[in-house]
């Protein structure tokens, strides 16, 4: 699969049924009656301007998400900012309307759901990297790419990949270009995840949606590597074949 970006998109008119992070079966539901939304101070002192608009409104929201999955039940906090926006249409009998609607933008989530679903034998640490880069979208996509990149050093420590040479540290691109030479598919991926992860050492040098490519590209590789559903499959197709119909398990 590939990240739902209409799930972590910058903002909401409600908050979406995001997966629960901790057991990725059920989703976060929110509580209308739970979920704070109050108007800041400044923004409140700033009616009394005579140009003021519904748009100068600014708000804060914050609420906790119930997995609801019933072995599960976890809580997911959220908070954010509230921004009006005005937003034109028409009307059934094709007069012009004219709204004032709030947005939700959220800016952090904890536990963060995560935009992917990394195969369950994925090494700990490598999701542990992902984990922290779900997090950091909310807030900076610089931050989260990097963390996707310490995603790939993760897993070139898990590969075998020696990350120091006497006397030297050896460089990610180094790292991956010696990956390269026993898996030049997935090496070529991991690679492309690089370089988003260097641009994210520079302010703006990536956008959301970088970050979420770089996502794509983990995920991709996680599954080439270490997703059995395949080799499962075919092993009852080989056995099937075998016995020319279903095959009995073993007492």
């Amino acid at each position: 699969m590939t990240v739902d970006r209409a799930l972590f998109a910058t903002t909401f008119t409600t908050l979406p049924d995001w997966p629960c992070p901790t057991c990725g079966k059920g989703h976060l539901k929110a509580d209308k009656d739970a979920l704070l939304n109050q108007e800041t101070g400044p923004s409140k002192a700033a009616h009394e301007h005579d140009a003021w608009d519904p748009e100068w409104i600014e708000r804060r929201f914050a609420a906790l998400l119930t997995c609801n999955f019933a072995n599960c039940g976890d809580l997911v906090a959220v908070l954010g900012d509230v921004s009006i926006v005005e937003e034109f249409g028409y009307h059934y009998e094709g007069e012009p309307t004219q709204e004032f609607n709030e947005r939700l933008k959220p800016r952090s989530l904890s536990p963060a759901p995560l935009p992917i679903r990394p195969p369950e034998d994925s090494p700990e640490l490598v999701k542990d990297a992902l984990r922290e880069a779900a997090g950091l979208i909310w807030q900076s996509a610089e931050g989260a790419a990097n963390q996707v990149r310490q995603a790939v050093e993760h897993l070139m420590d898990e590969q075998g990949v020696i990350k120091s040479a006497p006397g030297a540290f050896v460089p990610l691109h180094n790292r991956i270009k010696e990956f390269e030479s026993k898996d030049p598919k997935n090496a070529e991926i991991l690679l492309a995840v690089k370089w988003l992860g260097n641009n994210g050492s520079h302010a703006g040098g990536l956008t959301r949606d970088d970050v979420f490519d770089a996502f794509d590209m983990v995920e991709l590789v996680l599954v080439n590597l270490y997703d059995t559903t395949t080799a499962t499959i075919m092993a009852k197709v080989k056995a099937i074949n075998t016995q020319k119909g279903p095959v009995k398990p073993t007492p």
